[in-house]
This record gives structure tokens, C-alpha cells and sequence, in this order.
């Protein structure tokens, strides 16, 4: 079920005429743990071989076990996948940066998906600053 969040977004790539897809791509991410987990990120925006996974999270802080997850894919995956974390502002500066490429304030929606939007299919993707650890 989508969050309202995660619908705002929607309605925005929308908007933007951003092609997107809602948890169409599965994976299995192996935690530290050993334990194997399912992954489905909830939104998907193919820039060419670029694929950036939109993860809106709420208000309410996300349990540690999604964080954790989200670290646990990023320690593997691809570099043409892009994971993008969208919180409200005030959330971000406590979010582990290993749980995320790119981290974007909720009460900006329209500069997340300009962000992907301006991203050229065949560049680099755009470093993205984040705080020191």
C-alpha cells in the first residue's frame, strides 16, 4: 500500500512527466546477520541504464531493521542504481549515510524528481555530498 508520501511523489514524477514504476523490482539483500531479506523499493525511475529507487519515509521514524536493509543493499549493488531516501528535512542529518546514495528533504518533492529528471542517461551519475560519518 502506498503512503502518502510515497503518493506525493507519484503525483509529482507525474507531474514532471517522469516514467515510473511502483515495487516493480525484487531483490534479496543478505543483512550482516547472514539472514537474506526481500527488498522491494517503492518507486522506480529508469534514466537508461541509471535506475534510481525512491524510498519515501515518513514522519514517524523508519525501524532500525529498514535502515539496516537498505546499508545491506547498498553495500552490494550496482553502480548504475541509485538509492534516493526522501524524509522530512529535519529527519536526514540522523540517517546513516550507508543507508543511502542520495538523501532529499519530503517538503521539496519537485528537486527530487527534477534531480532525476536532469539526470543524463548516458552521463556519470552526479556525486552526491554527503555528512562525514
Amino acid at each position: 500500500s502506498r503512503s502518502g508520501l510515497e503518493s506525493a511523489l507519484c503525483a509529482e514524477m507525474r507531474a514532471q512527466d517522469v516514467p515510473h514504476e511502483h515495487r516493480s523490482l525484487h531483490f534479496r539483500v543478505r543483512r550482516a546477520s547472514g539472514d537474506a531479506a526481500q527488498y522491494d523499493p517503492a518507486l522506480v525511475a529508469r534514466r537508461g541504464p541509471i535506475v534510481f529507487l525512491i524510498e519515501p519515509l515518513e514522519a514517524a521514524g523508519p525501524e532500525r531493521g529498514r535502515l539496516e536493509l537498505l546499508a545491506a543493499f547498498l553495500d552490494r549493488h550496482s553502480p548504475e542504481i541509485v538509492l534516493v531516501v526522501v524524509a522530512p528535512s529535519e529527519r536526514i542529518p540522523a540517517l546513516p549515510p550507508a543507508a543511502y546514495d542520495e538523501a532529499y528533504g519530503s517538503e521539496d518533492l519537485a528537486a527530487v524528481v527534477r534531480r532525476i529528471r536532469e539526470q543524463d542517461p548516458s552521463g556519470m551519475v552526479r556525486p552526491f555530498p554527503k555528512p562525514k560519518a
